[in-house]
């Protein structure tokens, strides 16, 4: 299930010291603080979430999203996903809150045991000088999955390769995120570099950069439309690609045999870009771009599709225009 929140819909959302500015929510005149609460957003019963939002920051402002559960007719505490800013201090959770009802991660809230949540309210805290709002949602685990629309048996072309590992950057193990991210933007027309990405993705309470919700939330600076996407099976991506919008996906597995032809065993978890699909000799390929090759011509490769969706995590960064 996917809930959005964007644009003058943003007005339906209790607010206090924030005014709505043509498709962005802001600060009221002369304060420096806010906020935005959405009402109780009742959902089918989840076991995750993952919370994203959009926004125009500059120095000195900041949003900071809140996000609470109803499990089993009580609410947990409002938790934060981080201070975010695009100069350089946007800082996401340190301290993963843990009870008995759900554990929280700097991407995902899972509710524990055999509970589920089923319903959510969401507060985002404006900060300083004319931080605005664009966009608010989450995604969960929850919902009817999705038919099959349009061609997805296609490459998409001017996709860009780019090796993490050729970049130079000092930490060229650890950018797939922003690498993948770096990509996707470049095809969607927009002018930045890989550098850019891996300072405004950086997340300094962590200290890493892959973040899930504050890599689209540098998306959406960028004046994209991006959130993250918990998906039900395949065919929400082989929908973007009919589309024509590739997506940033995270697998995790734990042997480098368990995906023909993957550079490494990413047991930590690794992001790459769905490009395409492919059938050769009645075997369907997941096309993708993977970040973790040795070379920027060594970026494009054919998976098995059965093998990769065994070690794709269901989620994706859907970052369009």
């Amino acid at each position: 299930m996917d809930w959005i929140c964007e644009n003058s819909e943003l007005s339906k959302n209790q607010l206090n010291n924030v005014k709505i500015t043509g498709d962005f929510a802001e600060l009221s005149e002369n304060v420096g603080e806010g906020y935005l609460e959405t009402d109780v957003i009742e959902t089918e019963g989840f076991k995750e979430i993952t919370p994203s939002w959009n926004s125009r920051t500059h120095k000195d402002s900041s949003v900071e999203l809140f996000i609470r559960m109803r499990v089993e007719n009580l609410w947990t505490p409002y938790i934060s996903y981080g201070v975010w800013s695009t100069d350089g201090n946007n800082k996401g959770i340190t301290e993963h809150y843990s009870d008995d009802v759900i554990k929280v991660t700097e991407d995902r809230i899972f509710v524990k045991n055999d509970k589920s949540g089923d319903a959510v309210q969401i507060k985002v805290i404006l900060r300083g000088k004319s931080p605005r709002l664009k966009l608010i949602a989450f995604s969960t685990d929850a919902g009817e999955d999705e038919p099959i629309e349009g061609n997805y048996l296609r490459i998409l072309e001017n996709i860009p390769f780019i090796s993490q590992l050729a970049s130079g950057h000092k930490d060229a193990h650890v950018i797939c995120s922003p690498t993948s991210l770096t990509m996707a933007l470049k095809y969607h027309g927009k002018n930045v570099n890989l550098d850019q990405v891996t300072r405004g993705t950086f997340d300094t309470g962590n200290e890493a950069y892959g973040n899930w919700p504050q890599n689209v939330a540098f998306a959406g600076e960028q004046g994209m439309r991006a959130y993250t996407k918990k998906c039900k099976s395949i065919n929400p991506v082989k929908n973007f690609i009919a589309k024509g919008i590739p997506v940033v996906s995270s697998v995790c597995m734990q042997e480098k045999e368990d995906l023909d032809g993957a550079i490494s065993s990413f047991s930590s978890g690794h992001l790459m870009v769905v490009v395409g699909f492919d059938v050769n000799d009645g075997i369907e390929y997941v096309v993708v771009n993977d970040p973790a090759a040795d070379t920027n011509t060594e970026v494009r490769k054919y998976y098995r599709l059965d093998q990769w969706i065994k070690v794709w995590r269901h989620y994706i960064y859907a970052v369009t225009k």
